[in-house]
């Protein structure tokens, strides 16, 4: 194995047809998770799982005295499954909460129960900076089109800036401002251009701006939408539609950020870190010093 190659551990969550669900582990190499993820994910596909999505990740090279369980198959030269396989049967009524491209819980022992998060959003009074705050947990099936809404019901806008955090690759976290993308319309197009490497991108924040209110609207590392304003009836419109297109209101809001142990990744079609600000660069976005 190269030592410049990474080893990880997915489980991930499928369909073997349309009344039977299925657990599946695997253990695979590769540049960096997202690349490793691919190569766990194209291995259950060849298995005839349906739409395997990731729920649960380790990295383990780091990890002193890993052994692979006796049961571990070698699929590839990259890629191991284990041999026992869990399914279920699928019930509508019963849906469980899976984690947005981008971020995944991990293994060790989390303060609360996983199946405690549930789409749902809250919603908070003016605070003492005379802002009101609304926070909304998306699954994965529609996080990304629920966020393109939420762009829709803000006011006109005009500012879009992304916050490439620390903890990718190590680096300083940085503010990047697109000059060019004013409209809700162009903002849209851009992220559906470079969705591999914004929406789906666990090391980044993306924030549209309005002057009304002066709004912001995040999509933040943890893929929560977020939505800060100065305007009251900004708020109560925004919640309105929010409600309409068919989440509600709650006090009893779980997150994958608080409470559980999370592995951040980017996956294998997106930009490194470096090829990323050099697009953004070419798009015509400027680095703006933080304090």
């Amino acid at each position: 194995m190269s030592e410049n190659r990474e080893f990880w551990y997915f489980l991930l969550q499928g369909t073997l047809d349309d009344k039977t669900g299925v657990y599946s582990t695997f253990y695979t190499y590769g540049t960096h998770c997202g690349d490793c993820l691919s190569k766990a994910i194209n291995t259950a596909e060849r298995e005839d799982v349906i739409k395997p999505e990731l729920i649960e990740t380790c990295r383990l090279d780091n990890l002193e005295n890993f052994e692979l369980p006796e049961n571990a198959i070698e699929m590839s030269s990259d890629a191991f499954m284990l041999s026992t396989i869990n399914t279920y049967e699928l019930k509508k009524e019963e849906i469980e909460f899976t984690p947005p491209i981008g971020i995944a819980f991990g293994t060790d022992e989390n303060e609360f129960e996983t199946d405690l998060i549930k789409e749902c959003f809250v919603a908070y009074g003016k605070n003492d900076n005379g802002i009101f705050e609304f926070e909304l947990v998306a699954d994965n099936s529609r996080l990304i089109e629920t966020y393109f809404k939420a762009i829709e019901f803000l006011p006109d806008t005009n500012g879009f800036w992304i916050y490439i955090r620390d903890h990718w690759e190590n680096e300083q976290t940085e503010l990047h401002a697109g000059k060019d993308l004013i409209s809700k319309e162009n903002i849209i197009e851009f992220l559906k251009s470079n969705d591999e490497s914004t929406l789906k991108n666990g090391f980044i924040d993306i924030v549209v701006h309005s002057k009304k209110g002066e709004t912001n609207l995040t999509l933040d590392e943890h893929k929560k939408i977020q939505l800060h304003t100065k305007d009251e009836s900004v708020f109560n419109e925004f919640i309105g539609k929010i409600i309409e297109i068919g989440f509600e209101q709650t006090r009893e809001y779980y997150n994958i950020e608080f409470g559980y142990h999370h592995w951040h990744y980017r996956t294998n079609k997106s930009l490194n870190r470096n090829e990323f600000k050099e697009m953004l660069s070419k798009k015509n976005f400027e680095q703006i010093e933080l304090n």
